[in-house]
């Protein structure tokens, strides 16, 4: 079993969805989790779940001040940059503002934050960065064109730290969704759920010829694996990319 125990986790976007399902599953293995989310409240809601194990702080990845407030003193042994947003467009009808917003959120924000984090890793000779990439990014996806262009840089990231840090003792991989909506019955991340819910029996048919397994993915599917890299278990693993996406193909 995972042991995650004396380790000090910060997962931002934490509050809910993917970011829920990792913060839950790294309080299990025994790690204390700090939660970054700007979503204060449902951050504190998701804490409450893990009996003193979780943190709740407020901050935002476009502001490198909020960055530096949040982690001033925090001593991390793992970090999972998870928090990302996308508004699915054609790329000829984007605004060019939400383009901008999009690689800021998705790109600059988690590179900020773990240039802030990882001095402390590199001085105790132990640390885990795991980046929660998308298919957009490793396959390319119609109406995330921005997105796809942030989280490739992601991809982009992990491998060329990974030949920067792994004398160090600290591994930096990524973790490659596809579809992901919370399970049924979970009231955070409801939203996402009814979007599934409310498209035509037709259209998740074709949807689901995607996926070999039969379904999408869900929260803890993601979790597991962020898990096993930010292990012990996984120290000889770094650079790489590893898709949890039920097999999802795109020919």
């Amino acid at each position: 079993m995972i042991d995650l125990s004396g380790r000090t986790a910060v997962v931002t976007g934490g509050a809910s969805n993917i970011g829920r399902g990792i913060t839950l599953r790294l309080a299990q293995q025994g790690a204390h989790v700090v939660i970054l989310d700007r979503d204060i409240e449902q951050a504190e809601k998701t804490a409450a779940y893990a009996d003193g194990q979780v943190t709740a702080v407020r901050a935002d990845l476009l502001d490198v001040d909020s960055l530096r407030a949040a982690t001033d003193g925090l001593a991390a042994d793992i970090l999972v940059n998870n928090a990302g947003w996308v508004n699915t467009v054609g790329f000829l009808d984007k605004d060019p503002a939400e383009i901008e917003l999009e690689v800021r959120l998705n790109l600059l924000g988690p590179l900020r934050l773990t240039q802030l984090l990882l001095p402390g890793m590199v001085a105790r000779g132990w640390g885990r960065v795991v980046s929660v990439a998308s298919e957009a990014g490793r396959a390319g996806q119609r109406g995330q064109v921005a997105y796809g262009a942030a989280k490739g840089g992601i991809l982009g990231m992990t491998r060329s730290l990974s030949h920067e840090l792994g004398r160090y003792g600290v591994t930096v991989n990524a973790v490659s969704p596809a579809m992901t909506v919370p399970e049924s019955g979970d009231d955070v991340g409801a939203g996402s759920m009814q979007r599934v819910r409310d498209r035509p029996p037709e259209v998740m048919a074709k949807i689901l010829k995607f996926y070999p397994v039969g379904r999408v993915g869900h929260p803890p599917d993601i979790a597991a694996a962020v898990a096993f890299l930010c292990s012990d278990e996984a120290g000889f693993i770094t650079g790489q990319t590893l898709p949890v996406n039920g097999g999802f193909v795109t020919t």
